[in-house]
């Protein structure tokens, strides 16, 4: 595996848990892994401003609420097979 692909692949799994890394649901190693990430790839750490943008105009425009556990577990399994279907 080359230092690209390598690269690549640390950029899309940081990348398919940075929600969970914003809303503070991962384990210390887990955060301080993709905070390492976010530090030294300048890509991801772009798209990381973009997702924390959205979530935090999400966030201050819907008033704080907060959606039923059911409900946020069917909307991450959906996004969850809909990123499969696209990778």
């Amino acid at each position: 595996m080359n230092d690209r692909q390598m690269s690549n692949d640390e950029c899309w799994q940081t990348l398919q848990r940075v929600y969970e890394f914003l809303d503070n649901e991962l384990d210390e190693a887990s955060d301080d892994a993709i905070r390492a990430h976010l530090a030294a790839c300048e890509e991801c750490l772009d798209s990381f401003d973009a997702e924390l943008a959205v979530k935090t105009l999400v966030s201050r425009h819907c008033g704080g609420d907060v959606a039923p556990q059911h409900l946020r577990a069917r909307v991450m399994m959906q996004i969850t097979v809909a990123r499969r279907q696209l990778g």
